[in-house]
């Protein structure tokens, strides 16, 4: 179900519980936020109760489902991470949401949720069999990622949101170019509308600042691995996102070539850097008008020290000669060069 057929159904009031699972979070945030706006009178109402299943007992939800309100509004009980619902596993917390969802109090909204990483993992046995058992005043539903039309809206809100009229087809043009969640791009409408700082966006302007969109899971990935504070160090977050990748039709071998790629980038950008090369130079090597985008890189290849570029340097080469001489499995292969590059950090 897409998150505005859920704003409509919050809006209705006519569902006291709410169980969603996504793969793009953002989607579930606008669901509960619009549900904040429907419930609360003020932001820090006292009848706000917000709990992490990574950090909540199964008696610190009980006694929040029991809480009734000295306010006159009603009760709004928001459970984060559950993905102890993922699995047909018992445990305490996931007896309680079951049971709420199949008996909610007309004086309480609840809403629990969870993300899962993806498509693999949207297909949920245990929550369609749920379905069948909880009250009409419940609703348990995956919310799917936006289509391009739904896109186009969702970015003229965004706009609306922080002052900027959308010029004529701007948005639809911007649904058309850009590849990812939608909170990847809510940053970028943010960089965009600091990108303009206040005149009309023009096509040109998304172009600049968006130019890398229509590869950004992999592009999400070089930024895992590179980073304005140097290489990466979260090994689970860069691994799950190469799986993805591959899950998604992407070759170990590309991959492989694009991390390359971005390596030999960077190594250029700082010489040229440190020879006290100009803006505008740096911007020409990166083939970007965007002043932003060449600062940004720049940062990154000033982050890796020359010990650390010999070091990615001879992982890469090593790992290409590899691919290109053996039989070795690419996947097996695209993931040790991970792990090499993510261990070339010097100590510090």
């Amino acid at each position: 179900m897409e998150y505005l057929e859920l704003i409509e159904i919050v809006n209705s009031g006519k569902k006291r519980a709410f169980f969603l699972y996504a793969q793009d979070e953002q989607m579930i945030f606008q669901v509960r936020d619009q549900l904040r706006k429907k419930v609360l009178k003020e932001e820090d109402s006292l009848s706000h109760i917000k709990l992490d299943a990574n950090r909540c007992t199964s008696e610190d939800l009980q006694n929040a489902l029991s809480s009734y309100s000295m306010l006159s509004e009603d009760i709004l009980v928001e459970l984060s991470n559950c993905q102890f619902m993922e699995t047909s596993g018992s445990s305490p917390l996931k007896e309680l949401v079951e049971e709420y969802l199949k008996d909610p109090r007309d004086d309480l909204y609840f809403i629990g949720s969870y993300k899962y990483e993806n498509d693999l993992n949207k297909k949920n046995f245990y929550l369609d069999g749920l379905k069948k058992k909880i009250s009409p005043k419940s609703i348990i539903e995956a919310v799917d990622s936006l289509k391009p039309r739904s896109v186009s809206a969702f970015v003229e809100k965004l706009l609306l949101e922080r002052g900027v009229e959308p010029p004529k087809n701007l948005a639809t043009f911007i649904s058309e170019v850009f590849k990812g969640s939608t909170l990847q791009l809510e940053k970028e409408i943010d960089k965009l509308v600091a990108y303009t700082a206040g005149r009309e966006i023009r096509k040109e302007d998304v172009l600049k600042i968006m130019e890398i969109s229509d590869e950004r899971h992999i592009m999400n990935l070089l930024d895992l691995i590179f980073t304005e504070r140097g290489l990466g160090r979260n090994i689970k977050d860069i691994l799950n996102l190469v799986n993805d990748l591959v899950y998604r039709g992407e070759k170990a071998e590309m991959i492989i070539g694009v991390i390359g790629s971005r390596l030999r980038l960077l190594f250029k950008i700082k010489a040229l850097a440190e020879q006290k090369a100009g803006s505008a130079e740096i911007m020409k090597s990166l083939k970007t008008g965007s002043a932003w985008y060449a600062d940004r890189m720049t940062r990154i290849a000033d982050a890796i020290s020359y010990s650390e570029y010999g070091k990615l340097l001879d992982v890469i080469l090593e790992h290409e000669y590899m691919m290109k001489t053996t039989s070795v499995d690419s996947m097996a292969l695209l993931e040790m060069l991970i792990l090499g590059l993510v261990n070339a950090r010097d100590i510090r």
